[in-house]
C-alpha cells in the first residue's frame, strides 16, 4: 500500500490550474515589461527582439487554452516549460556564441529551467527532462564558445556552468525527496488513523470511530439543537449463531447485516458497529416518520435474509430522537432502553418512546436459528 502511495506522489504535481494561469499571467507581464524597457533603451539584443514577442504570444495562447479545457493540464504544463526552457537555453547559448561570449552573464538564468521543471511537471518526467536539458546546456555552450575561444577557456566556462546546473539539480531533487517523504508520513499517519476507526470484520466504523464522529459533530453539547435520531440495532440470538455454527459464520452474519445497513441508510447517515452484535445508525435531519420507516425497512430487510447455514436472522431496534433529551448521551440512553424493551418483547421488533407517535413494538415471534 505504501509503495503505491509513493508511486502516486512521484506522479503528481502540486500546481493546480488556477495557480498555473496566474503564473502564465506573471510570465506575460514580466516578458512584456522587459521587452518595453529594453526596446526604449536601445539595449535590446537581436535575439531578444525576436524572442520576447514569440514567448509572449506563446504564453497568451497557452493561457487561453487553459481556460477552454480542451487540452489536458499535463500537456499545457509541458508546453509552457518548453517555451521557458527553450528561451533561457537558446538565449544563453546565443550570448555565448559571440566573440565576447566568454564574459556573458546570460547563463545565470539557466537555473530556472530546473526550478520550473519540478514546479510544472510530475517528478518522474521532471527528472528525465532535467537530464536532457543539462546535457543540451553543456554541449550547446561548448559548441558556442569553441567558435571564438580556445579549448581551455571554453572548457573552463562550460565546467563552471555545468557545476552550477548540477548543484541546482541536486538541491531541487533533495527538496522533492524531502517533500515526498513528508507526504508519505502524512499518508501513513492518516491511513493508520483511519484503520483505528474501522471495524476489521464489517469494514464500517467501530465504536471509537462512531465516538469520533459524535465529537466532531458536537452533538453532545447541551446547547445543540440539531435534529437527529439514534437507532441501536441488535442481532437476535447471535450467541446461538456462534455456538452452533462457529465464529466464521458469525462474522459472515455480521458482515451481511452491515452490508444491508449500508444499502438502506440515507447518504448522510452514519453507521457503525457499536460492539459485539450491536450496530448504531445516526440519521440526520429526518422526520420521525422517515426515521421509523428506515428502521422498519432495516428490520424487514434483514428478516428476509437467506444466510445458510443460518435461517431466520432477525434484529431488534431501539430508537431515540434528539428532541427527547438535552444531549446525545441522554438520547443514546433512551435508545438503549428501547432496545432492551424490544429484546424482551419478542425480538424482531422496532421500538421507540416518542410520546406523540404510536409505538411500533410489533409482535414478531422470535425465530429459531
Amino acid at each position: 500500500m505504501y509503495k503505491q502511495i509513493n508511486t502516486d506522489l512521484q506522479n503528481t504535481t502540486t500546481l493546480n490550474p488556477a495557480l498555473f494561469r496566474r503564473l502564465l499571467l506573471l510570465a506575460i507581464f514580466c516578458f512584456s515589461v522587459t521587452w518595453v524597457i529594453d526596446s526604449n533603451s536601445t539595449m535590446i539584443a537581436t535575439f531578444d527582439a525576436g524572442a520576447y514577442p514569440l514567448c509572449i504570444t506563446a504564453f497568451t495562447v497557452t493561457y487561453l487554452l487553459s481556460l477552454i479545457n480542451k487540452i489536458s493540464q499535463e500537456r499545457l504544463f509541458l508546453f509552457t516549460y518548453f517555451i521557458v526552457a527553450s528561451y533561457l537555453l537558446s538565449s544563453s547559448i546565443w550570448h555565448h556564441s559571440g566573440s565576447e561570449g566568454l564574459y556573458s552573464n546570460a547563463s545565470q538564468w539557466l537555473g530556472l529551467n530546473y526550478v520550473i521543471a519540478y514546479l510544472f511537471l510530475e517528478v518522474r518526467r521532471a527528472v528525465t527532462i532535467t537530464i536532457i536539458v543539462f546535457i543540451l546546456t553543456v554541449v550547446g555552450h561548448y559548441m558556442a564558445l569553441i567558435q571564438h575561444h580556445n579549448i581551455a577557456d571554453s572548457v573552463s566556462v562550460v565546467m563552471n556552468i555545468a557545476i552550477a546546473q548540477f548543484a541546482y539539480i541536486i538541491l531541487l531533487w533533495t527538496v522533492v525527496k524531502l517533500r515526498t517523504k513528508a507526504l508519505q508520513v502524512v499518508e501513513k499517519v492518516n491511513t493508520l488513523e483511519d484503520l483505528a476507526y474501522i471495524d476489521l470484520v464489517t469494514r464500517i466504523l467501530n465504536r471509537r470511530g462512531i465516538e469520533n464522529i459524535f465529537q466532531k459533530l458536537q452533538l453532545n453539547e447541551m446547547h445543540d439543537k440539531s435534529n437527529y435520531a439514534i437507532l441501536l440495532i441488535d442481532i437476535d440470538h447471535f450467541k446461538q449463531v456462534n455456538d452452533q455454527h462457529g465464529h466464521l459464520v458469525g462474522d459472515a452474519v455480521l458482515t451481511s447485516v452491515a452490508a444491508k445497513l449500508r444499502r438502506v441508510i440515507h447518504a448522510n447517515d452514519i453507521i457503525g458497529r457499536w460492539g459485539g452484535e450491536e450496530f448504531l445508525v445516526l440519521t440526520m435531519d429526518q422526520t420521525t416518520e422517515q426515521t421509523l420507516d428506515l428502521a422498519e425497512k432495516i428490520r424487514a430487510g434483514i428478516e428476509g435474509f437467506d444466510l445458510p447455514p443460518c435461517s431466520g436472522v432477525t434484529v431488534s431496534i431501539g430508537i431515540a430522537f434528539s428532541s427527547q433529551a438535552s444531549s446525545m448521551t441522554e438520547v443514546f440512553t433512551v435508545a438503549d432502553k428501547n432496545l432492551y424493551v424490544a429484546k424482551n418483547s419478542g425480538r424482531n421488533t422496532v421500538l421507540h418512546s416518542f410520546p406523540t407517535l404510536k409505538k411500533s413494538c410489533a409482535s414478531h415471534k422470535p425465530s429459531a436459528l
